[in-house]
């Protein structure tokens, strides 16, 4: 029970940790100051008290469903933020866009925080209670807490030690991937409620790479690894990535056009 709780909570903590080390470096990137992290960290966690509370509403919600289309509209509420925030990063936000960048930065983070800490919750709630390991449960979910918190202190620090071009593209990089990867998840819970229809596998790397190993939980909670895709899940996992690839060339072309007209 130990060793699932440390595998559970990192896997969550990690999938936030990452977002939130990702954009304060690209905000360090395009030098904006971090006033929008001190705003949505206090919003987060008004939110996450309000999901608390009409947990068990929302569970039984669109019969049985609730919970699973609500954490997948979260994960897609981050992805829809993930273009505009590539296409203002890409074209150098001037002084008029910067507030703008920062809400939407906030936004996501508050959204990502929402939906893994209400998966914390549960599973804390859920054996702590029924296993009668309570202490395991809680020292387990603190450890990866922990680990996961780390990771994302580590990410930051390997980002903002690049040069500043470098670490701009890689973090526009790993934004378009997580954005995906969110996509890719929210996919797959809506399958699970029947919302989305099941879908033939595509091929199997579990051989290479199982979803159940640390290294699968790693990859799913990054880059929303499947071992098993589907066809919707392909193609929307493709057509996310076009659409960030996209915003970030609009921002690319718009920066160049203001320099000509300069």
């Amino acid at each position: 029970m130990l060793l699932n709780s440390v595998i559970l909570v990192l896997r969550e903590v990690l999938e936030a940790a990452v977002l939130v080390s990702v954009l304060l470096a690209l905000a360090h990137s395009v030098r904006l100051r971090r006033h929008w992290l001190w705003c949505a960290l206090p919003l987060s966690v008004i939110s996450v008290m309000i999901y608390s509370r009409a947990l068990g509403t929302l569970t039984e919600a669109l019969d049985g469903a609730g919970q699973e289309v609500i954490n997948a509209s979260l994960q897609g509420a981050v992805f829809l933020l993930v273009p505009p925030i590539l296409c203002l990063c890409t074209g150098f936000p001037q002084s008029g866009h910067r507030r703008l960048l920062g809400a939407l930065m906030g936004l996501a983070v508050t959204f990502a925080i929402v939906r893994e800490c209400a998966e914390i919750q549960i599973y804390v709630q859920a054996f702590s209670a029924a296993s009668g390991q309570a202490r395991a449960v809680w020292a387990g979910s603190a450890l990866g807490a922990g680990i996961g918190l780390s990771a994302g202190v580590l990410v930051y620090a390997g980002l903002t030690a690049l040069a500043p071009v470098a670490s701009r593209r890689v973090c526009l990089v790993a934004l378009g991937l997580i954005g995906a990867g969110m996509v890719m998840q929210g996919t797959m819970l809506l399958e699970q409620v029947d919302w989305l229809p099941q879908q033939v596998p595509l091929w199997d790397s579990s051989g290479l790479v199982s979803e159940q190993s640390f290294i699968g939980e790693l990859l799913y909670a990054v880059l929303g690894y499947e071992a098993t895709p589907g066809a919707l899940q392909v193609a929307l996992y493709g057509a996310s990535l076009v659409l960030a690839a996209a915003a970030a060339a609009v921002g690319r072309k718009w920066r160049i056009s203001s320099e000509t007209t300069v």
